[in-house]
């Protein structure tokens, strides 16, 4: 009674392969997900310099002029009502791109509002450029300043 038993194990060769199929999944994969990941921390940040417009803009629609410029990342006295308005409680906060939010009265331009300081690629930043203006930090209402990025509301 003698009897072969059959082993139920894998091959160096299907290993091999299991291991190749897995690498190849990665490097079509990592870069998708990394540009996923830049995609989505420029629509947090388009969506939130949106609204700080709208809240800057309307301040100016009721009082006739911008506030004062104060110290990046404070929220403005004067636009304490208008912040709670729009629920912009992150002003304080860095951004998703891990800048500081800032708002700008006579730093290169008369007024407009920046992002201080982005942990980010310029390429990342062109990408959230595209979403809000041209696709170009040189040109547009959206540009490139030193380490600033400055929406610029007055020209």
């Amino acid at each position: 009674m003698n009897r072969i038993q059959k082993c139920n194990a894998l091959t160096l060769v299907e290993m091999m392969m299991v291991v190749a199929i897995v690498g190849l999944l990665s490097v079509v994969l990592v870069p998708i997900a990394k540009k996923s990941f830049e995609y989505r921390e420029n629509s947090l940040v388009a969506h939130q310099l949106r609204t700080a417009i709208q809240a800057f803009e309307m301040y100016r629609a009721e009082t006739g002029g911008y506030p004062p410029d104060k110290t990046p990342g404070v929220t403005p006295p004067e636009m304490v009502e208008y912040f709670d308005y729009f629920d912009i409680d992150w002003w304080a906060e860095g951004n998703a791109i891990d800048g500081k939010w800032d708002w700008d009265k006579g730093y290169h331009f008369p007024y407009s509002v920046s992002i201080h300081a982005p942990a980010r690629t310029s390429s990342q930043l062109e990408d959230l450029d595209k979403m809000i203006d041209d696709g170009s930090l040189a040109s547009g209402k959206f540009r490139e300043v030193d380490d600033h990025y400055h929406y610029i509301l007055e020209e």
